[in-house]
């Protein structure tokens, strides 16, 4: 997990085999002694210094020059997955601040109950909002968590989210916080009737609703403050959303990306070519000297390098480019929701509500209301 040789060491078997093959061809006629026949003596190769003549830098500075772009707009999505997903925990934070820190209208326990209810409910909903979010972004190209017993291989393919309720399992995704904890089954009915892709609008609308029947039970003049407030963060959750959605659904144009491998091959395979007049030795009777060897060496060295330098950099543009799936290099969505099922729980009990519901725990199949 932690190298990229595990990616590239077929490219660097190739190479090693056809660098051996040039050195060899190139400098067969030092292997040669007084006995060997003279047609066989005659290397067109040096002779005529084709191809070894060739300037790798034609090639190699359009190449580097997509190279480093490919890269630095792989990294990029990665960057900017890291801040959207912790913009979205902490606009999901601030929205919990919001609805438990504004003073309610008056201390009667029926408005206290209601504002209860309501906060109890926005705080579920926000929780269930980041896991559509989650969904969208990852479940629905990548699958389900590997080894969870939903995932068989088949990448997005195990996801089920269109036709009959009895044909989709997005609802069973075991990922903490549980879809079964935050949903009871007239919920799961309900969403099952809407797009994968409008799920998180949906939850949305729900929790600026729900923000505005506890805008009732707060403070009047504290009311039009506290529903802009929340309105506000339950809006940059969704904008951030967006930007996520737009990394995984953004691939790199394929005549780029065909253009950048055959460049990528071209280069490598030109290499032990066009330096192979630079390497070896002069041989004495079919004895090689000792700086011959070293320089047979340094042949493989520059090819095996330069492979693994531009085969290397291409597989971890194409581990950055969405970084938001299961492999390790991704960012840990779960770890996401974790924080913000944790800081919205911390705020609730900093707040002295009594809603410490914990929908971390082991799928109970409904809703935790």
């Amino acid at each position: 997990d932690g190298t990229v040789f595990a990616d590239v060491w077929p490219q660097l078997c190739f190479m090693t085999v056809w660098t051996a093959i040039v050195t060899i061809v190139y400098h067969a006629d030092e292997l040669y002694t007084r006995d060997t026949p003279e047609w066989l003596t005659q290397n067109f190769w040096k002779e005529y210094g084709l191809p070894s003549d060739v300037d790798p830098s034609i090639i190699s500075t359009v190449f580097f020059f997509l190279l480093v772009f490919v890269q630095s707009t792989s990294y990029g999505n990665f960057i900017e997955g890291r801040k959207q997903l912790g913009g979205m925990c902490n606009h999901a934070r601030e929205l919990s601040q919001t609805i438990y820190a504004f003073p309610l209208k008056d201390k009667d326990p029926v408005t206290f109950e209601r504002a209860e209810t309501l906060r109890k409910i926005i705080r579920r909903k926000l929780n269930l909002m980041f896991a559509f979010q989650r969904h969208v972004t990852r479940e629905s190209h990548e699958g389900f968590t590997p080894e969870c017993g939903l995932d068989t291989g088949s990448g997005g393919d195990d996801f089920k989210t269109g036709g009959p309720v009895a044909d989709q399992n997005w609802y069973k995704d075991p990922c903490p916080p549980a879809i079964a904890n935050m949903i009871d089954s007239a919920e799961r009915d309900f969403y099952c009737g809407v797009g994968l892709g409008m799920r998180p609008a949906a939850v949305q609308s729900e929790i600026n609703m729900l923000c505005g029947e506890l805008s009732k039970e707060i403070l009047p003049s504290h009311a039009a403050h506290f529903l802009d407030s929340a309105v506000l963060n339950s809006e940059g959750i969704m904008n951030l959303f967006k930007g996520t959605a737009r990394i995984v659904t953004t691939k790199m144009p394929m005549p780029y990306k065909h253009l950048l491998y055959v460049l990528n091959f071209v280069f490598c395979f030109l290499v032990p070519v066009v330096t192979v007049n630079k390497i070896g030795g002069t041989g004495v009777n079919g004895e090689l000297k000792q700086t011959t060897f070293f320089m047979y060496g340094a042949g493989f060295f520059t090819s095996l390098l330069l492979t693994t330098v531009c085969y290397g950099i291409l597989e971890i543009a194409a581990s950055l480019q969405n970084p938001f799936g299961h492999d390790p290099v991704d960012h840990d969505m779960g770890m996401f929701a974790k924080r913000l099922h944790n800081e919205t729980k911390v705020v609730a009990k900093a707040a002295g509500s009594g809603d410490q519901t914990n929908y971390m725990e082991v799928p109970t199949g409904t809703a935790q209301i």
